[in-house]
């Protein structure tokens, strides 16, 4: 592990530098710290956004006061999410952060939509199979594309289709992250992630 938490993947090394990579970076706040770790995240995330190959990112909040924190960050290569960890401006404000944990962070890759399936309480658990996915996420996603075209018709209602669209999906893949799947994904956690039988 690195000074600053983070531990290197040894899958990294195999890994084409051309495919995006998703980090996830898990934190046990302070008591007390909640509202300042919150704000150091953000920050974390402006200051990422401003780095070349920058995709996105997500917070998936704890369930519990005393849950653990868990920063998703997306990068197109390798090679660009490697230049943002081993940055200044990354060191510095992960540092912030740490100020306000318990213990370093946790920190290990994800693939695609495998951190719509984590669970903070479980960071190290490894992904459910694609097909659980799959139908996880089309329940998730069933109710939101039924329902939200109508409830957004005021706000798209003369705009053009491709652009109503856009308003519909920009809305739509916050709730979704935010609210829907860590709540989907709680609720199948039997399924997704069976207990071993000894």
């Amino acid at each position: 592990m690195r000074k600053d938490g983070f531990t290197p993947n040894p899958d990294y090394a195999q890994d084409s530098s051309t495919e995006p990579v998703t980090i996830a970076i898990v934190h046990q706040v302070r008591q007390g710290h909640e509202a300042a770790f919150e704000e150091t995240l953000q920050k974390v995330i402006l200051a990422a956004s401003t780095f070349s190959g920058y995709l996105g990112s997500e917070v998936l909040y704890p369930s519990t006061r005393q849950g653990k924190w868990q920063l998703v960050l997306r990068f197109d290569t390798l090679k660009n999410l490697q230049n943002w960890e081993n940055s200044p401006i990354c060191q510095g404000w992960i540092a912030r952060a740490e100020a306000l944990a318990e213990a370093p962070p946790q920190v290990e890759r994800v693939n695609g939509l495998e951190a719509w399936f984590a669970l903070p309480e479980r960071p190290n658990i490894s992904p459910p199979p694609k097909w659980k996915t799959a139908i996880v996420s089309a329940i998730g996603i069933y109710p939101m594309i039924s329902l939200m075209p109508g409830l957004l018709s005021p706000l798209t209602r003369g705009l053009p289709s491709g652009l109503a669209t856009l308003v519909n999906i920009a809305i739509m893949m916050p709730i979704m992250t935010w609210v829907v799947m860590p709540q989907v994904t709680r609720l199948f956690k039997g399924w997704l992630y069976p207990v071993k039988q000894s």
